[in-house]
């Protein structure tokens, strides 16, 4: 599967770029156009404008706020065909098509944000499922990492419901993760009996779980998995 996100952000990137030099062209300070985005200086500007560095890796709130200031809607680079999966082993893909298909708000991003009000965030737009994907309090957020990978890529969009008290062995949970913000990981219990987050992606070292106050530190399970093919 592809990188929602990468893919997204280029065009986005593009979209945000010709922008930006549409305002010039009409006489817009550099400065100006750095302080509407967010930038002191003109520094920011000045670089993508000369081809220095660019703005495709943004982070997602960064990105979102370009488009925003600058009038361009996020769903226009979103991919046209995304598929859905539960995160089992051998659940069907299936591809998100249909008429009248239910909206889940997507508020925000793995590693970001502020974790006590997650699920009563404002959306930072809406994604349509499949109706038997839908639960109770179910959020999307998209996932900025790649320690899930293969399961979710970077890029993906992950349907979270808030954590119930339960764990499920091998379950893909959100994890609070201070200094760090949110992550995703799967969930299991060692021969000692101790909770330990595990990667998907070799690359990433399992961690423990503190046993004292780890309901405090998982936020929600993962429910499926939204990414394009």
């Amino acid at each position: 599967m592809t990188n929602i996100y990468e893919n997204s952000a280029q065009r986005a990137w593009e979209a945000v770029l010709a922008k930006v030099k549409e305002l010039e062209a009409s006489g817009v300070k550099r400065a100006e156009i750095s302080r509407k985005l967010g930038h002191k200086g003109r520094s920011a500007v000045t670089n993508w404008l000369e081809g220095t560095t660019t703005a495709s890796n943004a982070s997602f709130p960064d990105m979102l706020r370009y488009l925003d200031v600058l009038g361009l809607n996020i769903q226009d680079f979103l991919p046209s065909t995304p598929v859905i999966q539960r995160p089992a082993p051998y659940a069907p893909v299936e591809v998100v098509k249909g008429e009248d298909l239910p909206e889940i708000p997507v508020i925000g991003s793995t590693g970001a944000g502020n974790d006590v009000e997650l699920f009563n965030a404002s959306p930072s737009y809406w994604i349509n499922i499949l109706p038997q994907y839908m639960r109770p309090g179910l959020v999307g957020l998209i996932v900025e990492g790649d320690s899930m990978e293969p399961t979710v890529h970077k890029g993906a969009i992950v349907g979270i419901v808030p954590y119930d008290g339960s764990i499920n062995e091998g379950g893909i949970y959100l994890v609070h993760r201070p200094p760090f913000g949110r992550t995703i990981k799967r969930i299991k219990m060692d021969e000692e009996g101790h909770l330990v987050m595990h990667s998907d992606n070799a690359s990433y070292a399992p961690a423990i779980i503190p046993d004292e106050g780890y309901e405090k530190i998982l936020m929600g399970r993962v429910v499926w998995v939204w990414q394009t093919l």
